[in-house]
């Protein structure tokens, strides 16, 4: 004896359902993943540069604003040269990476004397830098 359904085949929805979730799932991530990249609260415009390194996982990141050596933000805290000598003499979290944004408009001499502070207690540096989409 042949049994008989008297359900309809509604399979087409069952699978879209889990698709749908993948998908505002990898929205959100995205969206909200790119927030919380570290970065000062002070807003520079870095140069241009055409050559890009590798991005890293964990780094300190400090800003030098426009205005002069006296504006230098050590992660998100406002920093003296004499203070900043002091947290990276204390070598912050293990983390041996240091990105140095740096305005465009900074004088040279502020931006080599935190870059030779830098190097002094044998961290890496990079410079932050944004493609140049005009070529």
């Amino acid at each position: 004896m042949k049994l008989e359904t008297n359900l309809s085949n509604r399979a087409g929805m069952l699978y879209v359902a889990p698709l749908l979730d993948v998908v505002l799932l990898m929205l959100v991530f995205f969206l909200l993943g790119s927030s919380m990249v570290l970065k000062s609260g002070y807003a520079v415009t870095v140069p241009y540069s055409d050559s890009s390194l590798p991005s890293v996982d964990r780094s300190h990141v400090i800003t030098l604003a426009a205005s002069g050596a006296s504006t230098i933000f050590f992660n998100e805290d406002r920093v003296t040269m004499e203070e900043l000598d002091k947290r990276l003499a204390e070598g912050v979290a293990d983390i041996r990476q240091i990105i140095l944004r740096a305005d465009r408009a900074a004088p040279f001499g502020a931006v080599a004397e935190v870059s030779n502070l830098v190097l002094s207690h044998g961290y890496d540096l990079a410079y932050a830098t944004t493609p140049d989409f005009e070529s």
